[in-house]
């Protein structure tokens, strides 16, 4: 093999982890000091708590480099520091680096993706039979039903936040524990 072919080969290989972002840079808003900071819609204008505990940012690189190596197509931005039920309560607010971007939640969209057992080659779909409900007030709680019961272990939940105003999404990664309870319902949900 001749040295310009085993050179081009070898930066071929090179290529896709030249390519491969950070987790802070996968996680970023947009650049701007508006509301199109929000535009990357990766969860920085939104809350979102899950059975009582607020999602917290997942600065993790090691773990955001196992959670991407899995194809799924979603940047997974956040995550839970405890498990929750697999029946959870979820909520969410305006909030985050631009509060009034979203406004007065109208609806809560969720994908479900099982990451125990997962392999890394292939592509990785979320699973079928798996919504949200609101417990009442669209501001207040949502309760996750699912036709199959989900499995203690690892998940990405992915969070459409759908408002009066515009839209953002977080996907979380969490552990799922049929044994914990849910968290209590919230039927009035607070207003903004």
């Amino acid at each position: 093999m001749k040295a310009t072919t085993l050179t081009l080969l070898l930066f071929a290989v090179s290529l896709p982890a030249l390519g491969e972002k950070s987790q802070k840079e996968r996680c970023a808003p947009h650049e701007s000091k508006t509301e199109m900071m929000c535009v990357n819609r990766n969860g920085h204008c939104v809350d979102v708590t899950i059975d009582g505990q607020k999602t917290v940012a997942l600065a993790d690189e090691e773990t955001g480099r196992r959670v991407h190596s899995i194809k799924h197509g979603e940047d997974v931005c956040w995550m839970l520091a405890n498990p929750v039920s697999t029946k959870l309560r979820v909520s969410a607010k305006t909030g985050g680096i631009f509060p009034s971007f979203v406004g007065n939640i109208e609806q809560i969209n969720v994908n479900v993706y099982p990451l125990t057992g997962a392999k890394s080659e292939g592509r990785l779909d979320s699973l079928d039979g798996v919504a949200l409900e609101a417990d009442g007030n669209p501001n207040g709680t949502w309760r996750l039903t699912s036709e199959k019961p989900l499995k203690k272990g690892e998940y990405i939940l992915v969070f459409r936040v759908f408002g009066k105003n515009n839209w953002d999404r977080q996907a979380v990664l969490v552990n799922l524990d049929p044994a914990l309870k849910p968290g209590p319902a919230d039927t009035a949900g607070a207003t903004k």
